[in-house]
């Protein structure tokens, strides 16, 4: 940041900085909204079968290799005591071939079994680097990067006009209804500055079983926005929502289908009230 303070051009400084900080929000916003996901994942149970994932393989190759160690330590018996009894030429010969072809086979076997140590060996290396939970220690030096590359933002580009997408009022509105109802609580300024997708660290939240309440509240705010953005905007509440396209195509009309609910005929009553 100081090397391109003090070398950059003034506007490929700000695009760079720019972008640094867009790029450290983003992991900031993916990280909460997959909070309880990223934080209850399974990695030592991960690294644990990542560690032992030869040691099938190891076990049968033992076997296969021991096998051929004792067939083989059985004929060099038979060649070492042969000298001490009566044997013909022909049984000499036949034991120094087969020596030699259980000692190949046998040395084969014992390089393949060699290999999967090597492998396993590396494996649980690898596995060790692995086996703490990072995502919180990501998630807090990203607030911290968050708040070194504001300093360096040219003060200009902090200032956004009002209403990116919704201006102060319409963001009011649909905040009076819908917070602690469709969405964990949350404040109205940060409400106001997770719907115009401008830079911050607080997202919204739904509360349990209220998915379709909020299909039908994205589709009215995408219809309000008379910009070309508008799919660009849809798309990133439903990701900030964690709601799959597929479910919003197919619920987003459901609170003014035919036999509604009470509830739900209520809410889009009020929502309706607000855009039309």
């Amino acid at each position: 940041m100081v090397y391109l303070t003090m070398q950059a051009e003034l506007e490929r400084f700000k695009t760079l900085t720019e972008s640094l900080s867009t790029e450290i929000q983003n992991n900031i916003r993916l990280i909460l909204t997959n909070k309880s996901v990223l934080e209850n994942l399974a990695i030592e149970k991960a690294c644990d079968k990542f560690a032992n994932q030869y040691d099938t393989q190891i076990n049968d190759q033992l076997h296969n290799t021991q096998k051929y160690w004792k067939e083989l330590s059985e004929v060099s018996n038979s060649l070492d005591t042969i000298g001490f009894r009566q044997h013909t030429e022909q049984e000499e010969k036949r034991l120094w071939e087969k020596q030699e072809a259980l000692a190949e086979k046998y040395n084969s076997e014992k390089a393949i079994l060699n290999d999967l140590y090597e492998k396993q060996k590396v494996a649980r290396k690898t596995a060790e680097k692995y086996q703490e939970n990072y995502f919180s220690k990501i998630l807090s030096l990203s607030h911290k990067l968050d708040e070194i590359t504001q300093k360096y933002i040219p003060k200009t580009t902090q200032n956004l006009p009002e209403g990116t997408f919704f201006d102060m009022a319409t963001s009011s509105n649909i905040h009076s209804i819908c917070n602690n109802t469709i969405f964990k609580n949350i404040s109205e300024t940060d409400f106001y500055t997770a719907i115009n997708l401008l830079a911050s660290v607080k997202i919204i939240q739904l509360k349990q079983g209220e998915k379709t309440h909020a299909c039908f509240l994205i589709y009215k705010m995408y219809k309000s926005i008379k910009s070309d953005k508008n799919a660009e905007w849809g798309k990133s509440m439903l990701q900030q929502l964690d709601i799959d396209e597929n479910f919003y195509k197919s619920k987003y009309k459901e609170p003014i289908s035919e036999v509604p609910s009470r509830k739900s005929a209520q809410f889009a009553s009020e929502i309706n009230e607000i855009f039309d």
